[in-house]
C-alpha cells in the first residue's frame, strides 16, 4: 500500500518493486524455516523470477561457502530494496513511517533468533541416560510389583501394559517437543 501514490507515475517499476519484495519474503520464510528445522529440505515459496541470478548463487553459497547466514543476508538485500525504492520515488513514504517497516523486518529476525534459542538448546545427555536406565528398571520391576500388587490373572497385566505404555508413551512426546520444527508430519 505504501506504492499507492507512485503506480500512477511510475507503474513497471511499482509492479517490479512488489514483485521483488514478494520474491524476497518468501525466499526469507522459506529460508527461516530451514534453518530451525535443521534439514535441507524443499521449502516452497514463490518463484524467483525477478531476482538476479548472481544474487541467487549468492544465497544458495551463502552458508556453506562463505559462511553467512542467508536470513540476514535476505534481510540485507530487503532493505537494501526498500531504500532504492524510496530513493528512486517507488516509495512515496515518509521516513518515520518507512521506519516502521525496517522496525518490524527486525522483530521477524528477532523472533527467528528466539525460535533458534529452542532448537539449539538440547537435553542433556547425561539426564537422557539416567532415564533411559530407570525405564530399563521400571519395565523390570512394574511386572513384579503388579503380580504381587493385584491377585486377579487378567487385571495384572492390562495394569502393567497401561503404565509403561503410559510412561514410555510420554517419553515419545517428550522427544518430539525437544525438536518441533523438524521436517515431519507432525
Amino acid at each position: 500500500t505504501f506504492t499507492i501514490t507512485s503506480k500512477s507515475k511510475k507503474e513497471e517499476e511499482v509492479l517490479a518493486f512488489r514483485g521483488t519484495i514478494v520474491r524476497l519474503m518468501s525466499l526469507t520464510h522459506a529460508s527461516a524455516l530451514e534453518e530451525i528445522s535443521g534439514s535441507m529440505g524443499d521449502f516452497p515459496c514463490i518463484d524467483t523470477n525477478g531476482i538476479d541470478p548472481d544474487t541467487l548463487a549468492h544465497l544458495h553459497n551463502c552458508v556453506d561457502k562463505y559462511g553467512f547466514n542467508k536470513v540476514e543476508a535476505l534481510l540485507h538485500i530487503m532493505q537494501t530494496t526498500i531504500t532504492n525504492a524510496q530513493e528512486t520515488g517507488v516509495l512515496t513514504v515518509p521516513p518515520p513511517i518507512l521506519s516502521r517497516v525496517y522496525q518490524t523486518l527486525s522483530r521477524g529476525y528477532v523472533n527467528l533468533l528466539n525460535t533458534k534459542k529452542i532448537t539449539d538448546t538440547k537435553f542433556p545427555f547425561p539426564f537422557v541416560n539416567l532415564i533411559s536406565l530407570l525405564f530399563m528398571l521400571e519395565s523390570l520391576l512394574v511386572p513384579l510389583m503388579m503380580a504381587s500388587i493385584v491377585n486377579h490373572i487378567v487385571w495384572a497385566p492390562i495394569c502393567c501394559f497401561l503404565s509403561l505404555f503410559g510412561l514410555f508413551a510420554l517419553n515419545l512426546i517428550s522427544g518430539e517437543l525437544e525438536n518441533p520444527f523438524g521436517v515431519d508430519p507432525n
